[in-house]
């Protein structure tokens, strides 16, 4: 019985468990686009209140632009044609800004819903990846092991499953 692991079994572990924490890491990122998004779209907003109660046309805030450009929002571009027009009306500004946060608010509570939907899918994923890795593990010390070549072939398999489990989080809206 030997008391050593296999260097092979611990980078094969290593990698199930960076491959396990990758679809977990994808949802997080989304959490926070999704926070971005509800910021973006409270800023719209505001905007949209402070031009009905001026009356007059005002100019989004240059930092509340930038925001919206890096998140790729497509409706952005009709919001920006609106406010760079001189011929349109507050009102039609107000309005489009008001839309355009409607939708983003839409599409934040849709995402965040999916979000919590698949959450427990995630985890139950997460455990079930993870079951080769632990049984391999405990193994171990008793003197069983894979085969270079299994150990391989384990990894492929949980890197697909790990693609399985992003694809199912995968939010696109």
């Amino acid at each position: 019985m030997s008391s050593w692991i296999d260097p092979a079994l611990l980078g094969a572990c290593a990698l199930i468990g960076i491959l396990i924490a990758l679809p977990a890491l994808g949802a997080a990122r989304r959490r926070r686009r999704s926070s971005e998004l509800a910021r973006v779209a409270n800023g719209f907003m505001e905007l949209a209140q402070a031009v009905r109660r001026a009356g007059i046309r005002l100019h989004a805030h240059e930092d509340l632009l930038k925001t919206a450009r890096a998140l790729v929002i497509p409706e952005l571009v009709t919001f920006e044609f609106i406010q760079a027009s001189t011929k349109h009306s507050p009102e039609l500004l107000a309005d489009t800004a008001q839309r355009l946060a409607l939708r983003l608010k839409r599409r934040v509570a849709f995402e965040r819903k999916m979000l919590a939907r698949t959450a427990s899918g995630l985890r139950r994923g997460s455990i079930a990846a993870a079951v080769p890795a632990v049984t391999l593990l405990a193994m171990a010390p008793a003197g069983l092991a894979l085969p270079t070549a299994a150990l391989l072939c384990l990894l492929l398999l949980e890197s697909l499953g790990c693609w399985l489990l992003w694809q199912a989080a995968s939010v696109e809206v």
